[in-house]
C-alpha cells in the first residue's frame, strides 16, 4: 500500500506491508512508524558535504561527533546534524537532503563546501553564499550551437532575510582572517569546468552579472527543495580554484574550512 509522509511540509512516498492494514467497523492498528514517519529530535540545521575536505572541517569547526550511518551530530552552537553524499552531483545532493529531512528533520539545509570562481573579484579561498541557483544543464542543440535553458531556484524568503541580515550586521564583503565572504548566485550542473572561456560560462554570466561561482551540487539542492515544501536552504563555498586551465585540488581543504567558519558564523541569523 503507498503512503505520503509530511515532515515539516515535505512529502515523501513509501510502503507499507498487509501487516499494517486492519480492517473491519471496530478494527485498529498500531504500526510502528519508520524513520520518515518519527524523526529523531529535531535539529536546527542540517548540513550537506560532498567531499572528505569538507565533512573534516565542518565536523572540526562545528564541533561535530560521530553518530550512524555516516552522520555526524553537535550541539556547541545549535543543534546541527552533518551527512557526507555518496559522490558528487545532483542525484547525490538530493539523496542526502533526503536522508537528513527523514531521519532528523532541519529547519533549514545547508549545502557547505568548495565551487569554481568565475567572478573577477573572487580571490582563492574566499566564500559565496547563496540563496539563488541557476542550474545550466538543461540546453538544445542546433547547428548555430548550444542554447541553454537554464532553470533558476531562489530559497525561501526566511532564509534570504538570513543571509541579507548577515551582511548588513557584517558588511559586504564580510572579512574574515585570510578571506572575505560575498552573496551572489551559483550556476550549477554535473560537469566539471575548467576552461575560462567555456560557454557555459559566457552563458551564466548573460544570465546575471551576480553570478559568482560553479558547483555540481547546488541545482539538485534546489529542486529538491522545491519539490518538497519549499524547504529552507542555503549554499555557503569556498573558492579551491577558478574554473580556468590552473584549475587542481591544492586549495580545496582551505576552501572547505573558510566555507566551514562561515556557516558558523551564519547560524544564529539562519535559526535566530
Amino acid at each position: 500500500m503507498n503512503t505520503n509522509i509530511n515532515v515539516h511540509g515535505a512529502m515523501f512516498s513509501g510502503t507499507t506491508s498487509l501487516r499494517d492494514v486492519a480492517i473491519g467497523p471496530n478494527a485498529s492498528v498500531n504500526a510502528a512508524p519508520g524513520p520518515a514517519e518519527r524523526p529523531e529530535i529535531a535539529h536546527d540545521v542540517g548540513v550537506i558535504t560532498m567531499t572528505a575536505d569538507e565533512t573534516r572541517a565542518v565536523r572540526r569547526v562545528l564541533e561535530l561527533s560521530p553518530l550512524d550511518d555516516a552522520f555526524h551530530a553537535g550541539e556547541r552552537f545549535t543543534r546541527v546534524v552533518a551527512v557526507q553524499t555518496h559522490g558528487q552531483g545532483q542525484g547525490a545532493a538530493m539523496d542526502a537532503a533526503r536522508r537528513l529531512i527523514q531521519r532528523f528533520a532541519p529547519k533549514v539545509l545547508v549545502l557547505a563546501g568548495i565551487a569554481g570562481g568565475i567572478d573577477p573579484c573572487l580571490r582563492i579561498a574566499d566564500v559565496v553564499v547563496a540563496t539563488k541557483v541557476v542550474g545550466y544543464d538543461l540546453h538544445k542543440e542546433t547547428p548555430a550551437g548550444t542554447q541553454r535553458r537554464g532553470r533558476y531556484w531562489e530559497a525561501r524568503a526566511t532564509v534570504g532575510h538570513a543571509v541579507c541580515e548577515f551582511f548588513s550586521a557584517r558588511g559586504e564583503p564580510t572579512k574574515f582572517p585570510g578571506f572575505v565572504a560575498r552573496s551572489g548566485l551559483i550556476g550549477s550542473g554535473n560537469g566539471v569546468i575548467a576552461h575560462g572561456d567555456a560557454e557555459v560560462l559566457r552563458y551564466l554570466r548573460k544570465f546575471s552579472d551576480k553570478t559568482l561561482a560553479v558547483d555540481m551540487e547546488s541545482d539538485g539542492l534546489g529542486q529538491f527543495c522545491y519539490e518538497n515544501g519549499p524547504w529552507p536552504w542555503v549554499v555557503v563555498r569556498g573558492i579551491s580554484d577558478l574554473a580556468d586551465e590552473q584549475k587542481n585540488d591544492d586549495a580545496q581543504p582551505l576552501a572547505a574550512e573558510n566555507a566551514a567558519s562561515v556557516v558558523r558564523e551564519l547560524i544564529p541569523y539562519l535559526v535566530g
